[in-house]
């Protein structure tokens, strides 16, 4: 097989990724599963003449400097792909991200109704979109941004790496900008929106102490911004932010995560009850004055007790979304239990709707 006929095959076999090990077959992630492509197992000379040619000049330089790189690559066919090379104990490996060619309405990923209201008002503050990889967050952040532009006539900025999602601009602006091909960092891009009149910035990925520093910043200044985190829920992210600090700038820290941080979307995908396909479960915690004050005055670890009394309809636990999917048969009660962050609090919630 060459490249083409592996991507095309796995697109055939509705899979997510695609991963090339020396020594191995190759793989397909397939509804959050690993499944070999064959029998025949990859040299590592085999996978170098496979990829080798996909590598953009630029990142031949950083693969060989860092021993990884990250760069897209289009197949003839028009397929996206995000990739990811490095070098393991046994040669050279490769991680591929099919990325879908068309970006889904945010209507239609499953989030119940305010949280699209919420994020179509949104004209200044931070929202973070976060979850283990894999779990849909470039996706969800595609659809949030495409859904604003097709009503409303915004300048929207992203910094992306790479670029996953070619966003169309129905009504207003988009500039994707990439780094390596447009921009050197993320700090550089954040930096430079504040003189490019945005209305809406979208980083791709807070990885670092400055890239957290300066997206704070920016969403202190009144725009409004997007970004993700590899975290699991609202506490963990916020304690994850504060803690990437030295301990002398933490207060400043606090103060200005509660004052612009607007909602956390931690999310996931869950296998299916018949096995044949992904569904997404999440939960939304969205700030108030309880919030606010809790992560200005250190005291995060109150912040569940808030997403499990609040009554303002506009927070969901994990475990509530959870015992949803339960209850509308999209999936089991064993596979909510393996994905539960609290077994006993999701045990709880589906006894009192008679599920034992």
């Amino acid at each position: 097989m060459d490249f083409e006929q592996i991507v095309a095959t796995a697109g055939q076999n509705k899979a997510s990724d695609i991963h090339f090990v020396p020594g191995k077959p190759i793989f397909l992630r397939i509804n959050s599963a690993m499944a070999p492509l064959g029998q025949e197992a990859l040299t590592t000379e085999q996978i170098q003449q496979l990829i080798d040619p996909l590598i953009p000049a630029a990142q031949k330089e950083v693969l060989q400097k860092n021993r990884q790189a990250d760069f897209l690559t289009i197949t003839k066919a028009g397929v996206r792909l995000r990739a990811n090379v490095f070098f393991q104990e046994h040669g050279m490996a490769a991680t591929f991200r099919l990325v879908s060619q068309s970006v889904p309405e945010f209507k239609n990923l499953g989030f119940p109704p305010f949280v699209q209201e919420m994020l179509m008002k949104m004209r200044q503050g931070l929202v973070l979109i976060v979850g283990p990889t894999g779990q849909g967050k470039s996706t969800t952040m595609a659809s949030i941004l495409q859904s604003r532009l097709a009503t409303k006539t915004e300048n929207i900025i992203t910094i992306e790496d790479p670029v996953e999602y070619v966003i169309n601009s129905a009504k207003g602006v988009i500039h994707q900008r990439e780094i390596g091909r447009d921009v050197v960092s993320f700090e550089d891009g954040i930096k430079a929106s504040l003189r490019q009149d945005p209305d809406l910035l979208m980083v791709g990925e807070m990885r670092n102490l400055e890239t957290i520093s300066a997206t704070l910043t920016m969403a202190e200044t009144g725009h409004g911004v997007i970004s993700t985190l590899h975290t699991n829920n609202g506490p963990e992210t916020i304690t994850r932010i504060i803690d990437i600090f030295p301990a002398d700038a933490q207060d400043q820290i606090r103060s200005q995560l509660g004052s612009t941080l607007k909602m956390i979307i931690s999310q996931r995908l869950i296998p299916t009850i018949d096995g044949k396909g992904l569904v997404l479960a999440y939960e939304i915690l969205t700030s108030n004055y309880a919030i606010q004050n809790y992560i200005r005055t250190n005291k995060v670890f109150q912040i569940p007790n808030v997403l499990q009394t609040d009554a303002s309809g506009e927070m969901v636990q994990f475990e509530q979304s959870l015992a949803g999917l339960v209850m509308n048969k999209r999936i089991s009660k064993e596979i909510a239990e393996e994905y539960a962050q609290d077994v006993d609090q999701l045990k709880n919630i589906l006894i009192a709707n008679g599920i034992k």
